[in-house]
């Protein structure tokens, strides 16, 4: 399994937060676990928005008072005879911290607290828990985090919702009243190959200058025969179409537990339905008369090393793997040295 520290740079990296991405804001968890990792960066994140201030709104309260403040409610003094009485009705804006964004993160940090077994971590999870000023409990779903308003004045909040929404998702609720457990996604190969998509896609967007990066959309090079032929084609969208001048790379990433399946001879090879994608992109392309150099298939590994390269007329097909079981450092310089590698092979193959 992917060491844990490396899931929270791919996490910075795919939510565009690659500032975050740093040694500093990991190095105070010796746990493998996902969780622990979570509630450290949670703790941290939520400690920095206190220190920063929580953000806070204008909400209106009505009230009876004796002397007037706010804006006061003619109607509702009459109707309620309050005048007899020396009061009056009033329309009073106040700053309040009882806000959606405060509430999901109150919301989160008790459900976590009910669901890691470090005590250490609790306790300082529960210390940043207990700064917190008066905020309304919260039945928060991760639904919730969408609704919640972002703008110039609250953009900071950005990084500490994403972090919260990831943990709604995973954690379950347990028989034992007030339990829950969280469920490491890791193991999720659908859920780590849409991360492992948004990492790489944003840290070569981030981290290098030698290619703009974008998604195309292949058209299918075929000629309808039939009526509503056309209509019923499924639609080509590249992970990444990486254009330079001269250069032109369709990158396909992938993530399963072993990279390479286990034929009945027992030998490792390649899926053939990433084989036949990837064909598609290439020979539709070069009909269309916007031939790719490199066709790339990269595969997320936990250990795993390969570089398999072919020829497929003037293009070339590759096969590779990011290892991400390794320092994140290592994992920095490989794909940096990946994309220098492709900008570096030539636009063409003699046989």
């Amino acid at each position: 399994m992917i060491r844990v520290e490396n899931i929270y740079y791919l996490l910075c990296y795919a939510w565009d937060h690659a500032e975050l991405a740093t040694a500093r804001e990991v190095s105070g968890v010796s746990s493998n676990r996902m969780e622990h990792l979570l509630a450290h960066v949670l703790a941290e994140r939520v400690g920095e928005l206190l220190r920063r201030g929580l953000h806070r709104e204008y909400r209106t309260f009505e009230e009876e008072l004796c002397a007037p403040r706010g804006k006061m409610d003619v109607s509702a003094t009459l109707k309620r005879g309050l005048i007899g009485v020396g009061r009056v009705a009033c329309r009073v804006d106040e700053l309040d911290h009882d806000l959606l964004l405060n509430q999901i993160i109150q919301a989160t940090i008790d459900r976590l607290l009910c669901a890691i077994d470090d005590r250490e971590l609790a306790q300082r999870l529960g210390s940043v828990r207990r700064r917190l000023p008066k905020i309304a409990p919260l039945e928060v779903r991760p639904e919730h985090v969408a609704r919640a308003q972002l703008h110039r004045g609250n953009a900071h909040y950005r990084f500490v919702l994403h972090v919260c929404e990831l943990l709604l998702r995973q954690l379950l609720p347990q028989r034992t009243a007030g339990r829950y457990r969280f469920i490491d996604f890791r193991g999720d190969e659908r859920a780590m190959g849409l991360l492992f998509e948004a990492f790489v896609r944003h840290f070569l967007i981030r981290e290098q200058r030698q290619f703009k990066v974008k998604r195309d959309h292949p058209r299918w090079m075929l000629d309808p025969l039939t009526p509503l032929a056309k209509s019923v084609l499924p639609t080509m969208q590249t992970d990444m179409t990486l254009s330079a001048p001269g250069r032109r790379v369709i990158i396909e990433t992938k993530f399963y537990r072993e990279p390479l399946r286990v034929g009945r001879d027992g030998r490792r090879r390649l899926r053939e339905s990433h084989l036949y994608q990837l064909f598609a992109y290439l020979q539709n392309l070069e009909a269309a008369a916007q031939r790719a150099d490199i066709g790339l298939l990269l595969y997320a590994s936990a250990g795993a090393h390969f570089d398999h390269q072919y020829r497929l007329g003037e293009s070339r097909l590759r096969a590779c793997a990011l290892d991400l079981d390794q320092p994140w450092q290592a994992v920095h310089a490989d794909l940096l040295a990946l994309v220098s590698s492709l900008r570096a092979e030539p636009s063409s193959v003699q046989p």
